[in-house]
């Protein structure tokens, strides 16, 4: 319970399963999906697993820590980033205030478009890129 409000007290939703908290992970995974983002409900074979620290509701974005840093993450065709439920933000100004060094946001899989707007999937990262909540 003590670590609960701690965590609440400082920022993050938790992991009460209030209506704020739902509101929260819906508008997180509305723009991680508008980003081109998966969700997964288990990991499964081939595809590449990351631990992230936390997502920042406002860009749909996954907070990846240095020590998570492999060439298959920017390699892989398929990337899914595990994070715990509960460990999301509202804004970025929250977030960053949770960095404990340096790290990376990833908000969905890799993707460029040129002059004419000819959308490319994975030109310099994963073509994929899914979220996995534990608990």
């Amino acid at each position: 319970m003590e670590e609960e409000r701690r965590r609440l007290k400082e920022g993050a939703v938790g992991k009460r399963k209030s209506g704020e908290y739902w509101q929260l992970r819906r508008r997180f995974l509305e723009v991680w999906a508008q980003n081109g983002g998966e969700v997964l409900e288990r990991w499964e074979e081939g595809w590449y697993l990351v631990k992230g620290k936390f997502g920042v509701a406002e860009e749909g974005a996954v907070w990846v820590p240095e020590e998570e840093y492999r060439p298959e993450l920017f390699l892989a065709q398929q990337v899914v980033i595990e994070i715990p439920e509960g460990a999301l933000y509202r804004t970025m100004e929250e977030g960053i205030l949770k960095i404990e060094g340096p790290g990376l946001f990833i908000a969905g899989p890799s993707k460029t478009a040129d002059v004419e707007s000819f959308l490319v999937f994975g030109a310099h990262g994963p073509k994929r890129c899914a979220l996995l909540f534990h608990r």
